[in-house]
């Protein structure tokens, strides 16, 4: 059972992502079973309570029948509710006892006293009821005939039919909540599921491995440690980003394999940049040309309309720079009040013509002047849409709404401020292919929100890409720096015989 659950969590993970070129998923770990137990817990009892009920009244089954032509009198059921009663009455009167003499008694007495009260009120009426021959629960297919498929039992069925959905629906989005480590980054995809495969909100949020600054695994309970589930915080080193995924199972194991990434990666990743830096500094060795890869799907609209939208994303190859829009859905939502515009212009012009017969000039003149409107609101919304810019390069991203003609709200944050990044869908937008991507930055920058891009798990990976070669960048940098003091340190002890100087090659 284990393993089958195993296996699918990695094909889960291996859908949820999209692996890039040398990327391969290393572990997966889900929601422990207690969560699954907790989540099944309301849906199970609707479950069982609807189908047993229905079940029930198919054999025959009624409830309080106060005729059933025997007299029970004191059976085992009523003995037992008669020592029940008892408790109950003792209960009552030692509060009674204890808050009778007191000025002002605890409303947490009173209450209890009185729910105490009502219970003893309704087991006395059961007890009297059950003595003079009645039953809560009696079958008898001849008094109750025709029930299997009645009104009633429809109903139960198909309240048993969404309880049974919703289990599975909720087994389901059980299984697609996981923390994925890859070799590159640790990723928390969250799926919220409606119909599966079909209408689901997804919300993902990744942290690459270089980023890593520590991992937490703790159990705050008895009950936490003995199960062997808890939580896994993943810290970054940018300020704010952090993942946190609760109710793990084997917690510990998931921080073990982690944090041994993460320490073979600074080892690896070091001895790298200082062997190639040397090569290309000091010996004067030329490093591979980087080469932009075009790893991007884009999206022309509505093949019919193709020449009305731009390439989404537009790409420039030789400088890097990726520029999104809204999805074209958005700009046809725009078009929907000039269309509206004209067609309803036209209908009023046809309706009034009927009825008062203006001359054909002034049919024209209106019908020009409509079509006039039409034509300026629609390229003012499609170039509205069209100002709307998401930009990413290799040192920025930037957010920029215009209005045609007019002003400018232009927004900028180096990659370095970059802090989180995360992608939002609804049920909607996961249908139609776009969705919402956030970007988090230090300081007083505060959020900056793509909204209702396409492929959005695309563009958290092209920006996550890009801050990553940001990053090395200014490593490099700052080891450069440090390089070049060392040389011109280097050339100064030369300069001032501190050091033995070279002897000439031959040859």
């Amino acid at each position: 059972m284990l393993n089958f659950l195993k296996g699918l969590l990695l094909e889960g993970a291996s859908e949820s992502l999209d692996l890039v070129e040398g990327e391969e998923i290393l572990h997966v770990t889900g929601r422990h079973w207690i969560a699954l137990t907790s989540r099944l817990i309301l849906p199970l009892i609707f479950l069982l309570l609807f189908a047993g009920t229905a079940f029930f009244r198919s054999l025959g089954g009624g409830f309080i029948v106060t005729d059933t032509g025997e007299k029970i009198g004191f059976d085992l059921v009523n003995w037992i509710m008669i020592g029940a009663e008892t408790l109950i009455v003792l209960l009552w009167t030692s509060l009674w006892v204890r808050t009778t003499g007191q000025k002002k008694p605890k409303k947490e007495d009173l209450r209890t006293r009185n729910i105490l009260f009502g219970i003893g009120s309704v087991i006395a009426l059961v007890i009297y009821f059950r003595y003079n021959g009645g039953r809560l629960f009696y079958i008898d297919p001849m008094m109750f005939v025709g029930q299997s498929f009645d009104a009633i039992n429809i109903g139960l069925m198909v309240l048993t039919t969404i309880s049974l959905l919703f289990t599975f629906f909720t087994t389901y989005d059980w299984m697609n909540d996981e923390l994925i480590l890859t070799n590159k980054r640790v990723v928390y995809d969250n799926d919220e599921v409606l119909i599966p495969r079909l209408i689901e909100r997804r919300v993902q949020e990744q942290i690459y491995i270089e980023d890593i600054q520590d991992v937490l695994a703790s159990t705050k309970t008895y009950s936490q440690h003995w199960l062997g589930f808890g939580v896994v915080i993943v810290k970054s080193a940018r300020i704010g980003g952090q993942i946190t995924f609760r109710e793990a199972a084997n917690p510990r194991e998931m921080q073990k394999k982690i944090m041994g990434l993460v320490n073979s990666l600074r080892k690896q990743r070091t001895a790298e940049e200082f062997d190639r830096m040397i090569e290309t500094k000091v010996y004067d060795v030329k490093g591979e040309k980087k080469v932009f890869k075009k790893d991007i799907k884009t999206s022309h609209g509505m093949r019919m309309l193709g020449w009305l939208f731009h390439e989404n994303p537009e790409i420039n190859e030789d400088n890097g720079e990726i520029i999104w829009r809204s999805h074209w859905i958005f700009m046809l939502r725009a078009l929907i009040g000039p269309v509206l515009l004209l067609f309803g212009g036209l209908l009023v012009i046809g309706i009034v013509s009927r009825l008062i017969h203006p001359s054909p000039m002034l049919l024209t003149v209106v019908s020009v002047v409509l079509c006039i409107a039409f034509v300026a609101w629609s390229a003012w919304e499609i170039e509205d849409h069209r100002n709307d810019l998401y930009i990413l390069n290799p040192t920025n991203v930037i957010d920029i709404e215009k209005k045609p003609f007019g002003p400018e709200d232009r927004r900028q944050a180096s990659l370095g401020a970059i802090t989180n990044i995360a992608f939002e869908t609804t049920f909607v937008s996961n249908l139609l292919g776009y969705g919402n991507v956030v970007l988090e930055t230090a300081g007083s920058g505060g959020k900056f929100c793509f909204h209702h891009v396409p492929r959005p798990r695309d563009v958290v990976q092209k920006v996550n890409d890009y801050q990553v070669a940001f990053k090395r960048g200014e490593k490099e940098k700052n080891l450069n720096d440090t390089l070049s003091l060392l040389k011109h340190y280097h050339a100064a002890q030369l300069r001032y015989n501190e050091l033995n100087t070279p002897p000439e090659r031959v040859g």
